[in-house]
């Protein structure tokens, strides 16, 4: 996913999307791609839920920071709290970024304070297993990519940290499951992994690329884990 969604920029602004709980059981293929194929619309309001003037998804970690990747490169602004792309919640403008050097975190500072309610972040990653929920408006099919404009999500497992390595992911990185049928895409980049229920969600990964060096989309994909970072980001953020 970091060239493909680095590709997508501008090219794809679409978002990862929910799959029911019967598409977590389905057939695994080593790899994946952020935009979601195989999700639904988006089953809630995630205040954190940002979309980046570039094409990118981020999360809102606090009421002037956004978490996404620096594949993504710069955004002018970002609507936070809207399952709509283009319009409703909160749109502010991004003043500057803030890279960790030798990953593809990113953190951009909001100009001024959103009222939407950040997300909290994990402190250690999910066991193998776990069910991790994609958020995204990246493209919904693949090799045809068609954008939505409404958010989507999908319900996946998360693998062994290892199942990754073959795209770049390293032990601290979160590995999330997919196939042809479900799957994060062009367009997911610097969205979010969550787990936990309606309204109780935690940020475990910022969506990074393919699990592995052959796909594009419709393979595992690859999510930068927050929990490794989490020291440096809240030293930047000053919490």
């Amino acid at each position: 996913m970091r060239k493909v969604l680095s590709t997508a920029l501008g090219i794809f602004a679409a978002a990862l999307v929910a799959a029911a709980p019967a598409a977590a059981q389905a057939p695994q293929t080593p790899g994946a791609q952020p935009h979601i194929i195989g999700g639904t619309t988006a089953s809630e309001t995630y205040s954190f839920m940002v979309s980046l003037s570039n094409g990118c998804g981020g999360s809102l970690v606090a009421p002037q920071w956004i978490v996404t990747a620096n594949h993504c490169g710069s955004a002018s602004q970002g609507r936070v709290g809207s399952v709509n792309k283009n319009s409703g919640g909160e749109v502010g403008r991004i003043d500057r970024r803030i890279t960790k050097p030798g990953t593809d975190l990113t953190l951009m500072h909001l100009s001024s304070a959103v009222r939407a309610a950040p997300v909290p972040m994990a402190t250690s990653n999910p066991p193998a297993n776990t069910t991790a929920r994609l958020l995204g408006w990246g493209c919904t099919s693949w090799p045809s990519c068609g954008t939505p404009a409404t958010l989507r999500q999908i319900d996946l497992r998360v693998l062994p940290s290892s199942s990754c390595y073959a795209g770049g992911g390293g032990a601290g990185d979160v590995c999330v499951s997919g196939d042809r049928a479900h799957s994060a895409c062009h367009g997911d980049s610097g969205g979010p992994a969550i787990v936990g229920t309606a309204g109780k969600w935690t940020l475990v990964g910022e969506t990074h690329g393919p699990g592995d060096n052959n796909g594009e989309c419709a393979t595992s994909t690859l999510y930068t884990g927050i929990a490794q970072h989490l020291s440096w980001i809240r030293q930047q953020i000053g919490s």
